[in-house]
């Protein structure tokens, strides 16, 4: 190739490439340009220490977290304490959140990306406000589903939209914006492991009994004691896992003692005893909106030591003052029947 063919040539190519680059600017310039590194609140970061209250509101409820001195309360949950950790989360992935790219300003596409307003039938955006020590408002954001669909440094971002704006955006960062109680708090309330119980007892309010105890100290195994003669075990496991009542017990949400009434006619009691003589009472049931409640006592035993004494009253201690929505799975665990691991022997059959 000649060297003014060549030149011919690299000018043809300049062309084009400028052509599609005009091109791309006109598609996408208006959506990208000035906002690729613009903070949604600037300054926010400097001002954590001034902040006293963050509110998080969904079409159901509203969370409040307010600052007391030199800790945080779930004020909406009798003053429960909240986690310093997960509020540090949300400002700092608040103040972080930067805008991306400008999204639909039309109210009719806003629940495609979950940035409707909250208080729209069916919304799944969450209202995130944070306001200052004197009560004004210092940030508000409708905060829609998160993306990986984003180039970035946190290759995540967020759909969200400031409450009376019509814009729509696209923010770039890892903004988390819990509706939860217990993801707001440390969830963990008590833990006995399993290794520890010797024997559980649950007595249902219609007086129906399920009593196991442990094989042996050593063993994993626990034996129902009032076993029926024409009844036999299915799972095993059902049994075992009675013991893991207690073992890790998180909450699901948390009421203060006596806002959560206990019907009798409904009322489960399960007493958990472990080797060294600490005994754990649960009264527990499940409420019309299949959610189980439970409170707890725990005592020592006769003869106990000093050291399981003072182990049943800090479990008295933090619990006395609380109802605790239990996890599925642990109120199952503490309600079993007999009815729930039994199953009948076949005529013919050998009982195991």
């Amino acid at each position: 190739m000649s060297p003014k063919t060549f030149l011919g040539f690299g000018g043809v190519t300049a062309v084009v490439v400028i052509a599609a680059g005009v091109s791309i600017s006109a598609r996408y310039g208006a959506a990208t340009s000035g906002v690729a590194e613009e903070s949604v609140f600037a300054g926010l970061a400097g001002q954590f220490e001034d902040i006293g209250e963050i509110a998080v509101q969904d079409k159901d409820k509203t969370l409040t977290i307010k600052r007391a001195g030199g800790t945080w309360l779930v004020s909406n949950r009798s003053a429960y304490p909240a986690s310093a950790e997960a509020v540090r989360d949300v400002l700092v992935g608040l103040s972080e959140l930067r805008l991306k790219e400008g999204k639909t300003e039309k109210r009719a596409l806003y629940a495609k990306l979950s940035v409707e307003d909250v208080t729209e039938k069916d919304a799944k955006s969450r209202l995130l406000t944070v306001r200052r020590k004197d009560g004004t408002v210092l940030a508000s954001l409708i905060v829609g589903r998160e993306t990986d669909q984003i180039a970035g440094a946190s290759d995540v971002g967020r759909y969200i939209r400031k409450p009376g704006e019509t814009q729509s955006w696209l923010a770039e960062g890892r903004l988390r914006v819990p509706a939860a109680v217990k993801d707001w708090v440390t969830p963990q309330f008590l833990d006995v492991p399993n290794k520890r119980i010797a024997a559980v007892n649950v007595v249902h309010p219609d007086g129906h009994m399920m009593d196991v105890k442990r094989e042996n100290k050593s063993g994993k195994r626990f034996l129902i004691q009032n076993m029926p003669a024409d009844r036999k075990v299915e799972y095993q496991s059902d049994i075992d896992n009675m013991g893991d009542g207690l073992d890790k017990l998180e909450l699901e949400d948390v009421r203060a003692a006596g806002k959560i009434q206990f019907p009798k006619d409904k009322t489960i009691k399960t007493t958990i005893r472990t080797f060294d003589g600490l005994l754990v009472t649960v009264e527990s049931f499940e409420d019309k909106d299949t959610k189980f409640w439970g409170r707890f006592n725990a005592t020592a035993a006769p003869g106990a030591t000093a050291t399981v004494k003072k182990e049943a009253a800090q479990i008295n201690e933090i619990t006395q003052k609380w109802v605790y929505e239990l996890p599925a799975h642990k109120f199952r665990y503490l309600s079993r029947k007999q009815d729930d691991v039994l199953e009948v022997v076949k005529k013919g059959s050998d009982k195991k």
